[in-house]
């Protein structure tokens, strides 16, 4: 779920304690957004949010919740609002879940 490269360019770019600040960010932050992503009925908001968050998850190395989010701005572009959207936006809830215990593992782990 993790592409810990991505991490490891990040902390080679703007330095260990600055890139865990901002993966917190990004935690904290992304939640938002998918709470926002999970719950709207309306066609643009999915589509910005999982634009958003795609974009996102990719810079921070969540590549397998990016991928999701991915999809669900496709379907979202295209109007299908049908049962594979659902069950995205589901998957997107769940691999947020299990992703974000995994990047602050990482943060914590690097603070301790």
């Amino acid at each position: 779920m993790i592409d810990i490269s991505i991490i490891e360019q990040l902390k080679e770019d703007v330095g260990p304690s600055l890139a865990m600040e901002l993966l917190s960010i990004f935690i904290v932050e992304s939640q938002k957004t998918v709470t926002m992503l999970v719950s709207s009925q309306n066609n643009d908001d999915i589509e910005i949010n999982a634009h958003s968050l795609k974009s996102s998850c990719l810079s921070y190395g969540a590549i397998t919740l990016g991928a999701t989010c991915k999809r669900i701005e496709q379907k979202a572009k295209a109007n299908e609002f049908d049962e594979e959207l659902t069950h995205l936006l589901e998957t997107a809830h769940s691999q947020s879940t299990v992703t974000f215990v995994q990047l602050q593992a990482l943060v914590n782990s690097h603070i301790a």
